[in-house]
């Protein structure tokens, strides 16, 4: 894990695989941390948005493109992703080729909201005493890859909304009651040890379709967000998507939570993306 302050890289390159490889090697010692756990858990955001709406959804060639790193590591690797209240994950494996993608790199797809569960509680819980989560998660090095996206209730929905989504339960409208204190008590139990955030279409301004968030029309950025510090790097994609931290209700309880740094001066930027704050 990082010593010091969080190191956040953006890469901008149109070829994604390019951009995941050289975010990636940026980093320090995230590579040794997967070595600790039993297998490798990929959570796409798939079911927050509509086949066929680029920058709705986590998309193939980011995914593949991380696949293809740490499928060297010769462990356990699934790709996950839960149902939510509009959506069925099955239907979004299905209709993005997501089984195929897998089968090129020995992954095995799951929906989290099927088979065996854990009931995990939170400490010092700010609204959720427990949250239910799929047995996958136990002793997963979770990488978490969102897709970049502004959201109608909480302004942003980067890496610590994706593990939202990453909750057993489908009905997850219910838990928007307390939403910005419930997604950080969800990430105090699930809290991903690496972020890649799949910034190549994004949804800047957006609109409801199916009831669901996509691009109105979708904004190209062809960039990669990576990092260790999951609060950071939400921090960093909110001021990309032109929201200050500081007024994201998450972002800024899960600091006050030492879940992470939200300070954009607090953060050690790099890569040849970081003109995108401008």
């Amino acid at each position: 894990m990082e010593s010091g302050p969080p190191t956040i890289t953006v890469i901008k390159n149109k070829n994604a695989a390019r951009a995941v490889a050289a975010a990636l090697a940026s980093l320090s010692a995230w590579d040794i941390a997967i070595k600790s756990h039993s297998h490798i858990l990929i959570k796409v955001n798939l079911c927050g948005g509509v086949a066929g709406e680029p920058g709705s959804y986590t998309s193939v060639s980011v995914l593949e493109a991380v696949l293809a790193e740490v499928s060297s590591f010769a462990m356990p690797l699934y790709i996950g992703e839960a149902d939510c209240s509009f959506n069925d994950a099955e239907h979004m494996f299905t209709a993005l080729n997501i089984y195929a993608c897998a089968k090129r790199y020995g992954a095995r797809v799951v929906n989290l909201s099927k088979g065996t569960w854990l009931d995990l509680p939170v400490p010092s819980p700010l609204n959720m005493k427990s949250v239910r989560v799929a047995e996958v998660f136990h002793n997963a090095f979770i990488i978490s890859v969102p897709v970049l996206k502004t959201h109608p209730w909480t302004n942003v929905t980067i890496t610590m909304k994706n593990m939202y989504g990453a909750i057993y339960p489908r009905e997850k409208s219910v838990y928007h009651s307390g939403l910005d204190e419930n997604i950080v008590d969800i990430n105090k139990v699930i809290k991903p040890h690496l972020s890649i955030v799949d910034g190549t279409v994004a949804v800047v301004s957006g609109g409801f379709k199916y009831g669901l968030w996509v691009g109105s029309p979708p904004t190209r950025l062809d960039c990669i967000i990576v990092g260790q510090d999951p609060v950071a790097v939400d921090a960093l994609g909110a001021k990309i998507l032109g929201h200050d931290p500081d007024h994201i209700g998450y972002i800024k309880k899960a600091a006050q939570q030492r879940l992470g740094i939200c300070k954009i001066e607090d953060i050690n930027l790099t890569g040849n993306g970081v003109s995108l704050l401008a």
